[in-house]
């Protein structure tokens, strides 16, 4: 019998290895007992993946695929838990194991689908258990996290740019703790995030991975609490969404707030006035760019984003306007990449416009161009003819074997029907990947009339358009879905 025995270990802790052991020798165990012979080539481990997300789970993943096609006769584990701590990963698993006819075994609860049969509440009782395991432990987990905290210890992960670990404690680190007072420094006198991250890496400060600083990294460093000696317990929660896990912020309401948990690198004072909401620089929501995920910069390939820019006039009024830059350029300056001539968003968005309409009428000539019966009736001839060649392939395997024609006839003719069959399927499948077939047509004209509602364009835009480069003097090269 074809079996798989399933191990899982969250962390690499020496607990969890000797876990891995452990589940091993109880399936062993188990198998032996029930007759079953060993095959270490059965085992397969997740190593270091929480039981709460299915998708990254890909020895389970791989279970799965074997699964459903029937690859497998029996799937092992030593109890619920290692299965999934999702109630409805668990299900889903169950369901997916059972409709293919395999045997699912959980030792620890005595279950067996085998026995149980598919419709049982067993199952479903211990996954229910076994799914509000994490939140218990979510909570005790964080009542330890809050304990550390109090006493002033770090919780573990990556240290802020600017402090190291003593004893557990946070200390400053002097070297980059001098950098981000000169951080704060230049910003509290109008030098943006940009401006900061171009100056440090003109003058080769490496980040706290040793990279690069971006236009990110600074903001946090600046938005960050933690500079003026606060830790933000809770500030965020990690959710699960369409089988995946995002880490979203919290309302301010619902964070525990340390202050004075370490020594502070900015004072109070500094930090507060350097945070102030400027009324004079009100937030923007975030620009929508109808080209995004298809426009990019011919020179390093990075996304062109849409900036803000506004100016005002003698008279008072503000003249705000968008237009569009390399991502990188943004990010890094003159020194990653070439800095574009100002392209105004909504003066390139007409001009896409006008293209798309000259391509539309180009479009509508191959359409109008296509012949759809004639073009079958070619295909049609070529798939007789790959039938006619075929038959005279077997026709003279007949003659070979009735000593009709010599071994050195036989193999010439086979090598040159066979030659035949070849091109022929190769014509065929050119004239195949030529035809516009009904379905595109329809797409590409229900593509083509969004482009009249001049309202967004997103979804036409992505329809039409396979990619947009833009080169540094403002010329664009198009590549179309058709062309692609």
């Amino acid at each position: 019998m074809k079996y798989a025995v399933y191990v899982r270990v969250s962390t690499d802790r020496d607990e969890q290895v000797s876990s891995v052991e452990n589940q091993i020798d109880v399936c062993r165990y188990w198998l032996d007992q029930h007759g079953y012979d060993w095959d270490e080539n059965s085992i397969y481990f997740d190593d270091g993946i929480t039981g709460t997300v299915l998708l990254e789970r890909h020895a389970m993943q791989l279970i799965l695929e074997k699964a459903k096609k029937r690859e497998l006769q029996m799937v092992l584990f030593k109890s619920i838990h290692r299965l999934a701590r999702d109630l409805k990963d668990a299900l889903e698993i169950k369901e997916i194991l059972i409709a293919n006819g395999i045997r699912l075994v959980t030792i620890e609860e005595g279950y067996d689908s085998h026995y149980e049969g598919r419709n049982d509440m067993k199952f479903e009782m211990f996954a229910m258990f076994a799914s509000q395991y994490p939140k218990t432990l979510s909570v005790s987990i964080s009542a330890a996290l809050s304990a550390k905290v109090r006493r002033g210890e770090h919780t573990g992960g990556r240290l802020p740019y600017g402090y190291s670990d003593r004893d557990k404690k946070y200390v400053i680190n002097e070297e980059e703790a001098e950098i981000v007072r000169e951080m704060y420094d230049m910003y509290s006198k109008g030098i943006g995030y940009i401006g900061i991250a171009k100056t440090l890496n003109e003058r080769g400060v490496p980040s706290k991975t040793g990279g690069k600083w971006q236009m990110s990294s600074v903001q946090r460093i600046i938005k960050n609490p933690i500079y003026k000696g606060d830790y933000i317990l809770n500030q965020y929660t990690k959710v699960k969404i369409a089988g995946r896990k995002k880490q979203i912020k919290n309302p301010e309401e619902k964070w525990t707030v340390f202050k004075n948990h370490h020594p502070a690198i900015i004072s109070e004072e500094q930090w507060e006035l350097v945070n102030k909401p400027n009324s004079a620089k009100k937030r923007r929501p975030a620009l929508w760019n109808e080209f995004r995920g298809i426009i990019f910069c011919a020179h390093c390939g990075s996304a062109m984003q849409v900036v803000y820019s506004a100016k005002k006039k003698k008279d008072g009024t503000k003249e705000e306007w968008r237009y569009l830059k390399c991502s990188r350029y943004k990010r890094y300056g003159r020194g990653e990449c070439v800095c574009h001539v100002p392209i105004q968003y909504n003066q390139f968005r007409n001009f896409i416009l006008e293209e798309l309409e000259q391509e539309e009428k180009e479009v509508k000539v191959k359409f109008e161009s296509q012949e759809p019966n004639l073009h079958k009736e070619k295909i049609d001839k070529i798939k007789r003819n790959i039938s006619k060649v075929k038959e005279r392939k077997e026709n003279l395997v007949d003659l070979y074997m009735d000593n009709l024609i010599e071994k050195d006839e036989f193999s010439e003719r086979r090598v040159e029907l066979e030659q035949k069959i070849k091109e022929q399927e190769l014509h065929l499948l050119s004239m195949e990947d030529v035809k516009l077939t009904n379905e595109v047509q329809k797409k590409y004209q229900e593509a083509f009339s969004l482009l009249k509602q001049e309202e967004n364009l997103y979804d036409a835009f992505r329809k039409i358009i396979k990619r947009i480069d833009i080169f540094q003097g403002g010329d664009v090269r198009i590549t179309y879905v058709l062309d692609a």
